[in-house]
């Protein structure tokens, strides 16, 4: 009963119904997390164990995440904010992210709850369509209107970029579901065992999705679909070998897009989004004593006006070496340890018939985050959710080089000051040249 509980929750999470239809008052999101909750306690439980944490680095860098957002917070005299308000409202979301490694536990429930997902994204992607062609109105969602200058004509034109209900009135995070749903119907459509007939359903929503992509006008989320596809790719067909198909592939896409999602060039907000991470950087390397744990949570909407649009560097700058590392280690060891399994790592063969899938999402969503700030939003513990689910069942014989003791925190903190380092420095060149 807790797995109907769990997706029925992803449902509301994800729809927001009573956004959609305010007014109703019914709480489904409370009533539904406490009733998966208190179904999955016995397994919750098992999760925090030291033994059962000790073959899970990737759940330990969230608790190391979670945990610094709070230390960063206090450091600066910010308390009752890290105790009362912000570190509660965080603490939903890693209860969500154990609660979904609690509950999909069997090779049956994962590929049941990847194709519930399917049917929540279109489900956002219907009710986006529906307001972004006046088919139906709702009060809650509101397109975002943005003037593009042509950079070959000079032509100014206003573009209206559909947003979807809840956490996806904007259409970056949009993106970031329909590169989710994209993949996830490769996934059903390539591990189901009866033939084209049985694949064809899974297939039919990726054009849906794909045309939905467009009308977002997002370029971090049209490199973020090509990451995910990339990636996808170069792990089902050859690795490297892989990598000139992918990258012409790459260029032609990005050659045959027009307007606002195709142009790249250089200068403009891309130059001004890394002039700004660089900024954030350079204030947290003039305050040495707070490079381990950081400027404190909201830094950047405090001193800048708003937030880094860089969930890594974000991370970093108002976390810390502890809290950036961490939450970039996660994304890492997600995808290190996925693309791995049934090569390095042994696992079931549902999890290494996954793999391909989970490598790529991860990618995908990391991509995604170098434009946006999703630190501590629910769509960002169910991509690091659903790798964990793979992992949970290659746990048992996870390489002792990933399991979790005092030569992994060794590791963890000197690969935390390389991702600094190396944003640091690429951020400022990338800076200087002009990009």
């Amino acid at each position: 009963m807790n797995f109907v509980f769990f997706v029925l929750l992803n449902a509301v999470m994800l729809i927001r119904p009573e956004e959609l239809f305010p007014g109703a008052g019914l709480r489904l999101y409370l009533i539904l997390i406490s009733l998966c909750t208190m179904s999955s306690l016995p397994r919750l439980l098992e999760k925090f164990s030291s033994e059962s944490l000790r073959n899970r680095p990737v759940t330990v860098c969230v608790l190391l995440y979670f945990a610094s957002t709070i230390v960063s917070d206090c450091m600066h005299g910010r308390v009752t904010e890290a105790l009362f308000e912000e570190g509660p409202e965080f603490a939903k979301v890693v209860l969500y992210y154990f609660l979904i490694i609690s509950v999909v536990d069997t090779p049956g429930r994962f590929r049941t709850f990847v194709a519930s997902l399917i049917v929540i994204i279109a489900l956002l992607t219907a009710i986006a369509l529906a307001k972004q062609f006046e088919i139906m109105e709702f009060p809650t969602i509101k397109p975002c209107k943005e003037l593009y200058t042509d950079p070959n004509t000079g032509e100014e034109i206003i573009y209206t970029r559909m947003v979807s209900s809840g956490i996806f009135n904007d259409p970056n995070d949009l993106c970031q579901a329909l590169s989710l749903g994209i993949l996830s119907c490769i996934y059903c459509a390539t591990t189901i065992p009866k033939g084209f007939t049985g694949c064809l359903p899974w297939l039919l929503p990726i054009p849906l999705f794909g045309y939905a992509l467009l009308e977002t006008h997002s370029r971090g989320g049209l490199l973020g679909v090509l990451a995910g596809l990339a990636c996808y790719t170069f792990s089902r067909y050859g690795g490297p070998k892989s990598i000139p198909y992918v990258v012409a592939g790459s260029v032609a896409v990005l050659a045959s897009m027009g307007g606002r999602q195709g142009d790249f060039s250089a200068g403009g907000t891309s130059h001004g989004r890394l002039m700004f991470w660089a900024d954030g950087l350079k204030e947290l390397f003039a305050q040495p004593l707070y490079i381990p744990t950081g400027l404190g949570s909201g830094w950047f909407t405090d001193e800048m006006g708003i937030v880094a649009h860089n969930s890594f560097v974000q991370a970093y700058v108002e976390q810390g070496l502890v809290g950036g590392g961490a939450f970039l280690a996660a994304f890492y060891l997600s995808a290190r340890i996925a693309y791995g399994l049934g090569q390095s790592i042994d696992a079931p063969s549902w999890a290494i018939q996954a793999r391909h899938y989970v490598f790529a999402i991860v990618i995908a969503y990391a991509v995604g985050c170098f434009s946006l700030t999703r630190n501590i939003v629910v769509p960002t513990y169910l991509t690091l959710g659903i790798a964990s689910i793979l992992l949970e069942a290659a746990a048992p014989t996870l390489p002792e080089r990933f399991c979790v003791n005092r030569k992994w925190f060794g590791w963890a903190i000197l690969f935390g000051v390389c991702g600094l380092l190396f944003i640091k420095y690429t951020t400022q060149t990338l800076g200087l040249i002009g990009v």
